[in-house]
């Protein structure tokens, strides 16, 4: 057999691998039926979620002990500044006052410093858990319906344009991914119930 008729030979084969990989895409890769979709109003199904407003209600009350903590140094420096005027400017007791007013402000200042970032931190960890379980509760949920939803999207078409110039208004109005949903396909009331616990 000829150098080129193995090569002629080697060619067909690998275009019959080719033709055949790409059938197997073909059939295997489109599905053969249309996707059932669905729509979720996230931001009432994220403020109206139990759990969440136990995490709201949790932060607030970390924020209140900072608050508690910061009046009562404040309550404290106030009391050195008034006592400093008992004393005469640049003495001994005074300057010894004065040490200890200083460094009240200076653990306020760190106070609440650390406070803020702290509860700015406890929120954004609010926000990701809560985004995840409804990410999660979802899955679960489009997996038993039968048939199966395969997506949902985020109704961005609920909320109002906001005033604003051309150029913002351009923005808002690209920002946008849906120009309709159907009411019949919102998910959100079902998603409430279920994550509120009284869906069953």
């Amino acid at each position: 057999m000829t150098a080129s008729r193995l090569r002629s030979i080697a060619v067909g084969s690998a275009l019959l691998l080719v033709l055949l990989g790409a059938g197997r895409v073909a059939f295997f890769g489109i599905p053969n039926r249309p996707p059932i979709v669905a729509s979720v109003d996230v931001e009432r199904l994220f403020n109206n979620l139990d759990f969440r407003e136990k995490e709201v209600e949790r932060i607030e009350a970390l924020a209140k002990t900072y608050d508690s903590q910061l009046e009562d140094i404040r309550t404290q420096i106030e009391d050195y500044q008034a006592e400093l005027e008992n004393f005469e400017q640049g003495g001994e007791a005074w300057l010894e006052l004065s040490k200890k007013a200083e460094d009240s402000i200076s653990e306020y200042q760190a106070i609440e410093q650390f406070a803020r970032f702290k509860i700015e931190a406890e929120r954004a960890k609010t926000i990701k858990t809560v985004y995840e379980r409804i990410k999660d509760e979802i899955a679960v949920f489009c997996q038993e319906q039968s048939p199966a939803i395969d997506y949902v999207f985020v109704d961005d078409t609920i909320s109002e344009f906001g005033p604003s110039g051309a150029e913002e208004m351009q923005r808002q109005i690209a920002s946008r991914r849906l120009l309709y949903t159907a009411d019949a396909f919102d998910i959100t009331d079902v998603m409430l119930a279920r994550m509120n616990g009284s869906g069953g």
